[in-house]
């Protein structure tokens, strides 16, 4: 039996859904030392830091959204934490 796209769908979100953490702190700006290629220290966004799931090292995830336009400006790993 082959595996349908409305079910490959449901299992890719399930995946990605056991990532993300469920109680994300939000935080007003950019976190101190983070360096987020292609956005502003200074550009007005809330941002969520997601931890790293491989005991908590390596790089880590950010995802920021522009309290201007509410769109999202940066998703990607942090660098210089």
């Amino acid at each position: 039996m082959m595996l349908s796209r409305e079910r490959a769908l449901r299992i890719i979100q399930k995946y990605i859904s056991r990532q993300v953490p469920k109680d994300l702190e939000l935080r007003d700006g950019i976190p101190e030392g983070c360096i987020l290629y292609g956005v502003s220290d200074y550009e007005p966004c809330w941002s969520v830091l997601i931890l790293s799931e491989e005991s908590r090292t390596g790089p880590s995830r950010i995802i920021c959204v522009s309290k201007k336009s509410a769109k999202i400006i940066y998703d990607g790993p942090t660098n210089g934490e």
